[in-house]
């Protein structure tokens, strides 16, 4: 596994953030509803706010973001992307079982939607993950 550091967000990362949620999910993202660029930069920031947003790093050069939104009963990872070039190496699996510690601590469920056609999805089967529920384009997953 490829050692990784997590560091707050600012605003300066925003270019950074979006172009590689792009460059990570565009395909998937294409493929469910179309892909737009205007139409998805804007709803990426509308929905997704940067401070909440968590830069993953190798070293000093950045790989990827987290997005986790926490409420009373569940902690949900709202999108986590890695560079393609840094996909494969462990860093999501370890991620996601250290937000599945944090959530379990707190007696919370953790839980994610994923894309159908995102390989992504084996890793959450592995993980033991559930699907709770689908629509046309989204397996709705759920751990605890």
């Amino acid at each position: 596994m490829t050692s990784f550091s997590l560091i707050d967000a600012a605003e300066h990362d925003k270019h950074f953030i979006f172009n590689a949620f792009k460059l990570s999910m565009r395909d998937y993202i294409d493929w469910a509803w179309g892909w737009d660029d205007e139409f998805q930069h804007t709803g990426f920031w509308r929905n997704l706010q940067v401070q909440n947003f968590k830069l993953i790093r190798i070293g000093k050069e950045p790989a990827g973001a987290i997005y986790v939104q926490e409420s009373e009963q569940s902690h949900w990872v709202r999108t986590l992307f890695l560079l393609p070039e840094f996909q494969r190496r462990g860093i999501g699996s370890t991620l996601l079982a250290q937000e599945a510690l944090r959530a379990k601590n707190l007696n919370k469920k953790l839980v994610l939607d994923v894309i159908k056609i995102n390989p992504a999805k084996r890793l959450y089967d592995r993980m033991g993950f559930r699907v709770i529920g689908e629509d046309r384009a989204l397996y709705h997953m759920e751990l605890g």
